[in-house]
C-alpha cells in the first residue's frame, strides 16, 4: 500500500492529513509516518462539536498524534446553528480552513477509500446528478494554493482493515456511522451489503464509471470553455455576463452545458434540471421583459439580451443628495466612494467651468424631474435596473449631466 503516498509531489515540505481518529485516516497516518521521504506530517483534526463522544474523539487523536511524535492541529467547526444538509456545511468549513491555512508548498492528503466513492456515486445518481456528481470523488485537486490528494481511494475498507490488524494499529469508532438518519450511513449499513451479496466487487465497477464520467466531464468543459470565450460579454456585478442570441445558436444540450459551465466558474451552486429548463425556456421572453430564476443564493436575470449572474448580497442600494460645490476631492465615507472632481469632469467629457457640483442616488420614493432622461441614460450606458440605485448622478449647476459608472 506504501506506493499510494507516490502520488505526493517530491517538492511538498508539509503534508496535513485530515485525521478524525478512525480506521481509514488511522491507516493513512501510519502509512505517512512509515514514509522514508523527508516532509512534516501534520495531522489535523477536525471537532464537530455535534456528538457526546467528540471530546474523546479529540482526546483519541492528540493521544495518536504523541505517540508518533507528531504535532498535531485542532480546529473546531461552528455547526450549532445548522439545521440541515450538517455534512455538506462541514465540509464547506474544513475546506475554508484548509485554503486559510496553508502555503504553496503543502499537500493535503484525506483517507476517502474505494467504498467511499461507490456510496459517493450511488447517491449522486439517485439524487438525479450529472457526469459532474457521478465522476465522485476526485484522486486529486487544487485547493486554494494547495494541492488535495485523496491516495487511498483505490483499496477497498476491508483491505484497510487488514493493514491495520496486521500492524496493530488503534483507531476510534465513532457511533454516529451506525444511524442511519444520515443518507450516506443509511447506504452504508442497509443498501451496500445487499448489493455485495449479490455483485461482491460492485465498488471496482462503480470506480469505473465514476472514472468515464469523469472523462465526459471533461470533454464538456473543453466544449463549455470554448462556447463561453465566444459568448461571455461584459462583467456586470464581478461575474460575467452571457450573450442570449449567441445561446440561441447552440443546440439546447450545448446551451445547457454552458450555462452550467458558466453558474461552476462563478463557484456557486448548481441550477436543478427543472430551474435549468425555465432558464431555457426563459430565453425567448420577448424585448423589454426581464424574467428571473431565484435560488437561495443568487439569481439569474435577463436583460438587454444578456443573461446576469446576480448574488444575493452583490446588489448595494444608495440614497441620499451630497453637495460638494467646487471641492477638488470629492468622499463618501458611508458608501465607499472616493472621487477627484477632475475625474468626474474627464468620465462625463465635460469642461470644468466652476460649476457647483453634487451627486444624487436613486430614490425609488422620490418624485424626479429628470426621471425620463435617467431612464435614458441607464439604458444607453445598458446598466441593468437593479444595479442603477447604486449609481451616482453628476448634477452641475442643479442640472443634470451623467453618471458616474
Amino acid at each position: 500500500m506504501h506506493s499510494c503516498l507516490d502520488l505526493i509531489p517530491d517538492h511538498v515540505n508539509r503534508v496535513f492529513i485530515a485525521f478524525s481518529g478512525g480506521l481509514d485516516s488511522s491507516v493513512l497516518l501510519h502509512l505517512l509516518v512509515s514514509e522514508s521521504r523527508d516532509f512534516q506530517v501534520i495531522p489535523w483534526h477536525f471537532n464537530h462539536g455535534l456528538l457526546e463522544v467528540a471530546p474523546r474523539m479529540e482526546a483519541f487523536c492528540i493521544e495518536q498524534a504523541k505517540r508518533y511524535g507528531l504535532e498535531i492541529r485542532i480546529d473546531q467547526l461552528d455547526l450549532d446553528s445548522i439545521d440541515s444538509n450538517i455534512e455538506a456545511e462541514a465540509r464547506r468549513q474544513r475546506y475554508d480552513l484548509f485554503r486559510q491555512h496553508t502555503d504553496a508548498g503543502d499537500c493535503i492528503v484525506t483517507a476517502h477509500h474505494a467504498d467511499d466513492q461507490a456510496e459517493t456515486f450511488l447517491l449522486n445518481a439517485l439524487r438525479g446528478s450529472g457526469s459532474a456528481g457521478l465522476r465522485g470523488i476526485a484522486r486529486q485537486r487544487i485547493l486554494g494554493d494547495t494541492l488535495l490528494l485523496r491516495p487511498l481511494l483505490q483499496f477497498s475498507r476491508e483491505r484497510l482493515e487488514e493493514y491495520a490488524a496486521h500492524h496493530e494499529i488503534p483507531w476510534f469508532n465513532d457511533p454516529s456511522n451506525q444511524t442511519n438518519r444520515f443518507d450516506r450511513n443509511y447506504l452504508r449499513n442497509q443498501v451496500i451489503p445487499v448489493i455485495k451479496t449479490r455483485w461482491p466487487h460492485f465498488q471496482d465497477a462503480l470506480s469505473m464509471a465514476s472514472e468515464i464520467q469523469s472523462e465526459t466531464q471533461e470533454l464538456l468543459d473543453e466544449i463549455a470553455g470554448l462556447d463561453y470565450t465566444i459568448l461571455q460579454a461584459p462583467a456586470s456585478g464581478g461575474f460575467a455576463t452571457l450573450d442570449v442570441a449567441g445561446l440561441l445558436q447552440l443546440s439546447p444540450a450545448r446551451r445547457k452545458n454552458l450555462v452550467r459551465y458558466w453558474i461552476a466558474g462563478a463557484g456557486l451552486p448548481s441550477l436543478p434540471q427543472a430551474r435549468l429548463q425555465e432558464l431555457m425556456n426563459q430565453l425567448h421572453a420577448k424585448p423589454g421583459t426581464m424574467p428571473e430564476i431565484a435560488m437561495p443564493d443568487y439569481a439569474i436575470r435577463l436583460y438587454d439580451r444578456r443573461l446576469f449572474l446576480v448574488r444575493e448580497d452583490s446588489t448595494r442600494c444608495a440614497t441620499g443628495e451630497f453637495e460638494f460645490e467646487l471641492k477638488p476631492e470629492i468622499e463618501i465615507e458611508r458608501l465607499g466612494l472616493q472621487f477627484q472632481r477632475q475625474e468626474i469632469f474627464e468620465q462625463l467629457e465635460l469642461v470644468d467651468k466652476g460649476q457647483a457640483l453634487t451627486l444624487r442616488f436613486r430614490d425609488k420614493g422620490q418624485q424626479n424631474s429628470d426621471r425620463h432622461r435617467l431612464k435614458r441614460l441607464f439604458q444607453k450606458h445598458r446598466v441593468p435596473p437593479w444595479e442603477r440605485s447604486a449609481i451616482a448622478q453628476v448634477y452641475l449647476d442643479g442640472k443634470l449631466a451623467g453618471l458616474l459608472l
